[in-house]
């Protein structure tokens, strides 16, 4: 457990710097680079929540072979409308 939360430390701080050094060296303007930055985390967010539920779906068939119990689908997740305003 210990190597794994090291890992992770290291995987963070590690992005945090590779961020800050892309912030730092970029010759894109200020607004291309948060309009960049912000598709890029959308994208690495629809990539997570699609990684989930597939991990999800994954676990549940091996709980209902291993137990016999079937799991009920949840409705769909919606997400919540864009309220923040610039």
């Amino acid at each position: 457990m210990r190597r794994l939360l090291a890992f992770g430390g290291g995987l963070l701080s590690g992005a945090a710097l590779g961020t800050l050094l892309a912030l730092l060296f970029t010759p894109a303007s200020g607004e291309a680079m948060r309009q960049g930055l912000r598709a890029r985390y959308h994208h690495a967010l629809a990539a997570g929540r699609a990684a989930a539920e597939q991990k999800r779906q994954e676990l549940e068939a091996q709980l209902a072979l291993m137990s016999g119990v079937t799991l009920t689908q949840p409705a769909p997740r919606q997400n919540p409308p864009n309220t923040r305003t610039r």
